[in-house]
């Protein structure tokens, strides 16, 4: 009984949802790392106010801030290659 009611309560604390859901904001239990490749799901405004210094904001495309970081690495256009860059660049790490 101990060890459910831990469980129940640690799946309450990491706001636990169900797989396959797209999320605009994602949590700090789902994002373990600051590695864009591994967070392709993420939108890139989230990712970059959790895991990039401001200044980044200066040089990313303001257009891009609203896609996954999937569709900015999938991206074959000039902008999604420089967007891509800016995410992975460490000078922009926190």
């Amino acid at each position: 009984m101990r060890t459910l009611l831990s469980f129940i309560v640690a799946a309450v604390a990491f706001c636990i949802t169900p797989a396959g859901q797209d999320l605009d904001f994602i949590p700090s239990a789902y994002a373990a790392n600051c590695v864009a490749k591994e967070n392709l799901k993420e939108k890139a405004f989230s990712f970059i106010s959790r895991c990039r210094k401001g200044s980044i904001q200066r040089e990313f495309p303001g257009e891009l801030k609203e896609e996954s970081l999937g569709t900015i690495k999938n991206g074959s256009s000039a902008i999604h290659k420089k967007a891509w860059k800016l995410l992975n660049d460490n000078r922009f790490a926190k």
